[in-house]
């Protein structure tokens, strides 16, 4: 093997593989409608969608309540 295609391909594994695995974590991020990322916190909350005819409700227990107070959005700290 010549001393070019060894550097070439070396180089190839050392970069090319977290270079592509690093643009296939990018695309796989979904940016939310707000413009946040989809890991930037809780969702919103959203109220359960009724039970369709023929179906029992849920029980209380299982119904999720929205938060008792408030989440405070994420304040960037001075440095």
């Amino acid at each position: 093997m010549d001393g070019t295609v060894y550097v070439v391909l070396s180089g190839a594994v050392t970069f090319g593989v977290p270079l592509v695995l690093a643009v296939r974590e990018l695309l796989e991020l979904k940016r939310r409608d707000n413009g946040g990322w989809e890991g930037d916190g809780p969702a919103p909350f959203k109220p359960p969608p009724s039970p369709r005819t023929g179906q029992k409700p849920l029980p209380d227990c299982l119904i999720p309540k929205p938060p008792a107070r408030p989440i405070r959005a994420r304040e960037l700290e001075e440095v």
